[in-house]
């Protein structure tokens, strides 16, 4: 991942991607793909523009793209369970649970990814009845996205 810098009274940094937003993706293709589909894969690429995360078989029961910011469905809930009460995480990202609180990952990555690049991620899936979820989240960039006006003043 690219960081970029600012450089006014101080240095600003301003990486491609928040890296909470990408773990939050990260888990959330984890806990929530669907492990009956054998041989597929969680895939992740990273492209100069973005980032697309990529989990089989895509949303359980009646959830949709537009109503799972706000709707939380577990597909898994025992290894849900055992993600937000045995795993510690990594202490310096101040985490106590790999998952913290059900329901909030799918906002966040939206929030803050949106509030970093401009642009809103976007998850796709297809109608096919083995379609897989996408999550596209976009690259920040000081110049295309205006971030350098926002520290002029």
């Amino acid at each position: 991942m690219k960081i970029e810098a600012v450089k006014r009274p101080g240095r600003i940094d301003i990486p491609q991607y928040d890296l909470g937003a990408v773990y939050e993706a990260i888990v959330n293709a984890v806990a929530h793909r669907d492990y009956g589909v054998h041989g597929s894969k969680i895939r992740l690429h990273m492209f100069s523009d973005r980032l697309e995360i990529t989990t089989p078989r895509g949303l359980p029961n009646n959830l949709t793209v537009d109503t799972m910011d706000s709707n939380s469905i577990t597909r898994n809930e025992t290894l849900v369970n055992l993600l937000s009460r045995y795993f510690p995480a990594d202490p310096a990202s101040q985490r106590q649970n790999i998952i913290e609180r059900r329901g909030e990952g799918v906002p966040k990555i939206i929030n803050v990814s949106e509030q970093l690049s401009t642009r809103r991620p976007c998850y796709e899936q297809a109608e096919e009845a083995q379609a897989e979820l996408k999550l596209t989240i976009y690259a920040a960039s000081k110049d295309l996205n205006g971030l350098v006006e926002q520290f002029d003043k």
